[in-house]
């Protein structure tokens, strides 16, 4: 017999503190495979977005169904906290709302094109430095594309739009090296 299980949690951390059993978790822990939100893989939404259009084109004899520009810049440009499902959710919800044969910014939740004011500052605390929140943006920044290329210092650069050697010299200044 093989079990499969999926969960948000970290388990290695509820063992830890007692909250989750320890032979259970060997017995489940043979392969890990983690799968990173939706949020963290932006350039998959085009992908899932064509592919519930063909999956509810059908169903809903919409199978000539596309998306404007603008409807997948706003699906690219929202956190997806409810990730692939709240996407796939949306798609079915805009297919079964669109008038034409075209998935437009209209046909969207409100939420997914309401303007992200709540910007959050954690890194600041109570220190209203803009110096130390710029160093700090930037750190992450770099840590990122570095962390979306592999590594490969020239396509991060690239990313972040800095030259090759501003990128080194950030890299060396911030200790990400």
């Amino acid at each position: 017999m093989r079990v499969v299980a999926a969960t948000a949690r970290d388990l290695a951390g509820m063992v830890k503190d007692g909250t989750f059993r320890e032979d259970l978790y060997y017995r489940l822990n043979v392969l890990q495979l983690r799968i990173p939100p939706l949020r963290e893989r932006k350039d998959d939404i085009p992908l899932l977005v064509d592919h519930f259009i063909a999956k509810y084109g059908v169903r809903l004899a919409r199978d000539t169904m596309t998306i404007s520009r603008d409807a997948m810049r706003s699906l690219m440009d929202y956190a997806w906290p409810g990730n692939v499902r709240e996407l796939e959710n949306t798609i079915e919800r805009a297919m079964v709302l669109a008038d034409s044969a075209r998935i437009e910014v209209e046909n969207l939740p409100e939420k997914l094109l309401e303007k992200r004011t709540d910007v959050s500052l954690p890194f600041l605390g109570d220190d209203l430095s803009i110096k130390k929140a710029t160093d700090s943006i930037e750190r992450e920044l770099i840590r990122r594309a570095l962390e979306k290329t592999g590594g490969n210092r020239t396509r991060a650069s690239e990313l972040l739009e800095i030259s090759h050697r501003a990128l080194l010299y950030k890299i060396k200044e911030y200790g990400l090296g």
